[in-house]
């Protein structure tokens, strides 16, 4: 293991919130907690040790994956804040759990907190406690809520076009070279591949969903690919509907599926896989479980602002596991 940081760092900020699968955090004992691998305005994408991904973000969005913090500050003008990780945290940088109740290292002769945690040699993260979890409160399907959808496809299908051309191309509904023809491909091949009639609770689903998901993995622009996007929004509704309606398991991705994109990306399509979503994406899962046609369509609405093409591709993923779902499942 590295050797803990002795180095003060100029940079702190407060902890509001640690996502559900991180939270062997508040058991402080010193140790690496793993290394930072992507560095955004907003956000810092960590793998840690236990290879999960664990995302430092300045936004107010909650998730299982996530820890959010305030505003970033400098020790020697705690007056003066950033709203930005860049300058501050680097790729490789190391990340430490060091635990102030023990630990003699008194940084830059504040009161220490009960928990630090270290990213590289700038910025440090004070953790108080008690510490605020967020974890995930995901509603169970009825069938008949499935539904209250069945005459609003075209309706929803037209939000959904519209939120795609008024951004930049690239979608899997405003294609660019990259990701032309994709969408229709998998549609076609997901039918083929079950002789047009598709039954979302038999193994064979299960098998050729895998196979024809596959075919847009790392597909498309982006740091999450259009491909990679979409598939997380499919599989976070099919195997919600297909758990909560005991019809089988989820579907998770395999390693075949880490091979064709990046760390990052497999990761969160994986997270997705497990219902391990943040609060929006769960409030569009929960709008279906009410049978709330019109606060699904703003979810759908406010998802898609989500970066170049990853929201609408996730909320296009998710529409077409729905209405899959729907078709397979009327009597």
């Amino acid at each position: 293991m590295a050797s803990m940081p002795s180095q003060s760092p100029t940079i702190f900020s407060s902890c509001k919130c640690i996502g559900s699968i991180h939270r062997n955090i508040a058991r402080a004992k010193e140790r690496s907690l793993g290394t930072v691998v992507n560095v955004f305005n907003k956000a810092v994408n960590i793998k840690t040790n236990e290879d999960k991904l664990l995302v430092l973000s300045l936004g107010t969005i909650r998730s299982p994956l996530n820890i959010n913090i305030g505003p970033l500050v400098d020790w020697s003008s705690p007056d003066y804040s950033f709203n930005s990780f860049l300058g501050f945290v680097q790729n490789s940088d190391e990340v430490f759990l060091i635990d102030k109740t023990t630990s003699n290292n008194n940084i830059a002769g504040q009161e220490s907190n009960e928990i630090h945690i270290m990213v590289g040699k700038k910025c440090v993260i004070l953790v108080n406690k008690p510490i605020h979890f967020f974890e995930n409160d995901i509603l169970k399907l009825k069938v008949d809520k499935l539904e209250k959808f069945i005459d609003y496809r075209r309706a929803i299908l037209s939000v959904l076009a519209k939120c795609a051309v008024s951004q930049q191309a690239g979608s899997l509904l405003n294609p660019d070279k990259t990701t032309e023809g994709l969408l229709p491909e998998f549609l076609n091949s997901i039918q083929e591949e079950n002789h047009g009639a598709i039954d979302i609770s038999s193994g064979m689903f299960t098998d050729s969903l895998s196979r024809c998901l596959l075919g847009l993995c790392g597909r498309g622009p982006g740091f999450t690919p259009a491909g990679d996007d979409f598939i997380g929004g499919f599989l976070a509704i099919i195997n919600w509907i297909r758990t909560s309606l005991k019809i089988g398991p989820r579907i998770v991705p395999g390693q075949e599926y880490r091979k064709s994109t990046t760390w990052t990306s497999f990761k969160l399509t994986e997270c997705n896989a497990h219902g391990l979503v943040d609060i929006e994406i769960q409030d569009l899962i929960n709008s279906i479980a009410r049978g709330e046609v019109s606060q699904y369509i703003d979810s759908v609405r406010l998802i898609s602002k989500r970066g170049h093409t990853s929201g609408i591709d996730f909320a296009t993923g998710a529409t077409v596991g729905l209405y899959l779902a729907i078709d397979s499942l009327k009597p």
